[in-house]
């Protein structure tokens, strides 16, 4: 009986078995390809892509298909599963002679995108809603499917590289709730996570935006990538746009494709929107990019009658293997064909990378279900925007047999199995561990993290510094850690070291008491932000120039805390031994102080208000740094027990970027410090200046700051008030050849400042700012391996005789990690 229904099942299959037939659409004349005609068989209809590719599945019975495209006719022809490939020629429909009449009428199509943008505020669910709510299921995968895909990533995607390259394999589930309170803010609650090999989710994979909500903004992100937006502000710079068809449904829409206009300046994609022809509402979208990969998105909307508003429903993204040709961008890179990373950084060169199997897809599919659209809930904007829940990662099958919206098949096992070996087997949670790690100035090895930051640097003052330093991690204890460095300068001859500990009061809310001890050497007149600084780079350019430094032995304790994920304090007290290098007094009534002791009491603050957290059971992550930011800081030295001087310090900084779709960007720091009381020249304010102290511009040229005045001259000026402006604006890169893309930036730094009481302080020679200090500079950067130019001339009232005493050449680099 079993061989009976077993042959049964092996006719059936055959009976219906069907072929795939491959063809393409082109125009017959210029063999161009026509993007999403229309293919119609029995009563389905497919659309060709924008390569005017098709596919189509057939059976033994032949069958008509109809071809169809605006502006040119239709023809049909027949087919079944012995057709092999099917090239569709079309020809564009010819009018009969007639007179001549000149027309600018708009083209339809144009008329119809600009009535759409116009009604954005009517139709975007988060511009026509109070407030919303809603569910998504999520599954992410990265798998095999017989061609080979390379992605070229930024250094902030470590994470997604090693798991491409090195695990050759990805599979994520996510259901998450959402939040919009109707003011721009949103959050998100992860309530479950699953990820194959991994013992904790992998957060900036998980928090990837793969799947944009809204196709409405001026732009949007797709795998860490800004496109333009076809319904943005600058939609009909960046796109063109032609009516196809009307869809005949219950609501009627139009069908729009747009194409890109600028692809070398501005990234865009090409396909279809579906727009209602009552509201010119978004219902579906479908987009791709092709070259050598495939990049497929699609995009449903659900239609609310009780609100008139089409909401999202259905989102996938699709990466393949492609035809080749023109690179695509993808996690703020370019996608060929190969490994990932077109610039190897550091990391890679030195810790490597496994060879990649060359058949990976990816693909992405987020379904939004459980919708409220009226809200009362308010979103706390000083919340993180998504949290992990707890029990996130515990979920049993039962609740994910509940939520998971997209079948879990057979091949989704395999692929969970297959990858749960391979990130195993390739110990990539370790490597993403460490290249984080490493990123932020650690090398984690067994219970130490080693300080890179200790290992080297160099000095005109100290010559060669060598040392070894860190901390202990959560290996050693959960509760606290201990740190310590001990560094040598093989030019002054001098040891400095430090010893310290950090208990964790709470993780979650980073509150931390610190104690510290240290024997080092500090530069006159620097201000040191508790918070905000720079916590690792691999070359400190002002650092190698520099040799006005005072000796100083510090005992500090001190309490962290965050009191929002994107305000984070500190509060410290100090006592600070200063003995001096240079000879240098400050004369405090006819009294002369080279040595002498400080008390202090300082706070600090970094304010991120745009910054994207992610807050988990362990502590917030940071996922997206956004500006502007702003660093402050207050200090009060006190004469207290044997204190010498009473003082007070005020520091503030704030730091903005503005990045740009093309790909240029401009920045501004403006930094105010201000000074009272009796303070000696160490404890005063310099300007940043990275000019040495040589007559000839050939034995000035060094590497340049990225935030220091390049002509100002080493000890020129110090000031008690002081405000500094830096501004840079980099031009889109010169694409000249996938490997050299240099980068052109102007760059205008300017100050003023005053110092009271310059007779208190002897030995040293220096002028104030009161009347103004400016340069100017140009930098093109990139040309050899990190290595560029730069330029700067100093003007204005500080403006020198000669032109060499203005003028600064120096090197620029910078290195990706």
């Amino acid at each position: 009986m079993s061989k009976l229904v077993c042959l049964l099942l092996l006719i059936t299959t055959f009976g219906f078995a069907q072929s795939k037939v491959n063809g393409r659409v082109i125009d017959s004349e210029t063999s161009e390809p026509l993007a999403y005609a229309r293919i119609s068989l029995k009563n389905d209809t497919v659309l060709t892509n924008i390569d005017g590719s098709f596919e189509l599945l057939v059976g033994k019975e032949v069958v008509e298909v109809r071809i169809s495209y605006v502006g040119y006719e239709t023809i049909s022809t027949r087919i079944n599963e012995d057709t092999k490939y099917l090239q569709i020629k079309l020809s564009a429909v010819r009018e009969k002679l007639q007179t001549v009449e000149l027309s600018n009428a708009p083209n339809p199509a144009d008329s119809l995108i600009s009535e759409a943008i116009s009604r954005k505020e009517l139709n975007d669910p988060e511009e026509v809603l109070p407030g919303f709510k809603y569910k998504s299921y999520s599954k992410f995968i990265v798998d095999n499917e017989g061609g080979g895909i390379q992605l070229y990533a930024d250094s902030t995607s470590a994470a997604m590289k090693t798991i491409v390259n090195e695990g050759r394999g990805y599979l994520s589930e996510k259901v998450a709730s959402h939040s919009f309170d109707g003011n721009g803010d949103t959050s998100e609650e992860v309530l479950g996570v699953r990820t194959a090999g991994f013992e904790k989710p992998v957060y900036n994979v998980l928090t990837m935006e793969v799947n944009p909500f809204s196709l409405y903004k001026n732009d949007y992100s797709l795998y860490k990538t800004d496109y333009a937006g076809p319904l943005g502000k600058a939609a009909f710079r960046n796109y063109d746009y032609k009516i196809l068809d009307t869809t005949q449904t219950s609501r009627p829409a139009y069908v729009i494709y747009f194409s890109p206009k600028r692809e070398e300046v501005v990234a865009g994609l090409e396909g279809i929107l579906y727009l209602d022809t009552e509201t010119l509402a978004i219902q579906k979208a479908k987009a791709q990019l092709l070259g050598s990969v495939k990049l497929e998105v699609d995009y449903e909307y659900q239609y609310f009658p009780d609100h008139s508003v089409w909401f999202p429903k259905l989102q996938t993204t699709t990466i393949k293997p492609g035809s080749g040709g023109k690179e695509i961008a993808v996690f703020g890179g370019t996608v060929g064909i190969g490994t990932i990373q077109q610039n190897p950084g550091i990391l890679s060169r030195l810790l490597g990378a496994d060879e990649i199997s060359r058949d990976l897809y990816l693909n992405s599919t987020v379904i939004h279900y459980d919708f409220d659209l009226q809200p009362q809930a308010q979103v706390k904007t000083s919340d993180a925007e998504i949290k992990i829940d707890p029990d996130a990662i515990d979920r049993t099958q039962s609740f994910w047999e509940e939520n998971r919206k997209v079948e879990y098949d057979d091949r989704d096992e395999a692929t969970e199995q297959k990858v749960d070996s391979l990130i195993k087997s390739q110990n990539i949670e370790r490597k993403i561990q460490v290249k984080q790690a490493i990123a932020s100035g650690s090398y984690p090895l067994g219970f130490w993290d080693i300080d890179l930051g200790k290992i080297f640097k160099f000095s005109n003052y100290e010559g060669i510094r060598l040392g070894f330093g860190g901390k202990t991690n959560d290996q050693f204890s959960e509760n606290f850690n201990l740190n310590s460095y001990l560094t040598y300068g093989f030019k002054d001859e001098v040891f400095k070291y430090g010893l310290g500990s950090q208990i964790y009061l709470n993780k979650v809310n980073h509150t931390y008491v610190n104690f510290g001890f240290s024997r080092d050497i500090d530069e006159i007149a620097s201000v040191d932000y508790l918070k905000g600084r720079n916590t690792f780079s691999i070359l400190e350019p002002r650092f190698v120039n520099t040799n006005n430094y005072y000796n100083i032995r510090t005992f500090a304790v001190g309490l962290e805390h965050k009191i929002t994920p994107r305000l984070d304090t500190q509060l410290r007290f100090s006592r600070e031994e200063i003995w001096q290098i240079k000879n240098y007094n400050y004369n405090d009534n006819n009294q002369l102080y080279s040595d002498y002791d400080l008390h202090f009491i300082k706070a600090g603050f970094l304010w991120q208000p745009f910054s994207k957290y992610l807050r988990t059971p362990q502590g917030d992550v940071l996922l997206e740094k956004k500006f502007p930011q702003f660093t402050g800081q207050l200090e009060q030295a006190m004469k207290i027990l044997d204190g010498n001087f009473n003082f007070t310090r005020i520091g503030i900084k704030a730091e903005h970027e503005i990045l740009r779709l093309d790909q240029s960007r401009t920045e501004f720091i403006l930094e105010g410090n201000y000074a009272v009381g009796d303070l000696p020249l160490t404890h005063a304010f310099h300007s940043y200046p990275n000019n040495p102290n040589r007559s000839r511009i050939s034995q000035r040229i060094s590497v340049a700051g990225r935030n220091s005045f390049e002509t100002m001259y080493f000890n020129e000026f110090y000031s008690d008030r002081l405000v500094m402006l830096h501004m840079r604006h980099q031009l889109r890169p010169f694409n000249i050849s996938k490997g050299f893309r240099p980068e052109l930036v102007f760059i205008s730094r300017h100050a003023i400042g005053d110092f009271s009481h310059i007779a208190k302080h002897e030995g040293i020679t220096f002028n104030t700012l009161e009347n103004g200090f400016s340069e100017a500079g140009l930098e093109l950067n990139k040309l050899f391996g990190g290595f560029g130019l730069s330029t700067a001339y100093r003007y204005g009232a500080y403006h020198l005789p000669t032109f060499k005493e203005n003028f600064s050449l120096k090197f620029t680099l910078q290195v990706q990690l």
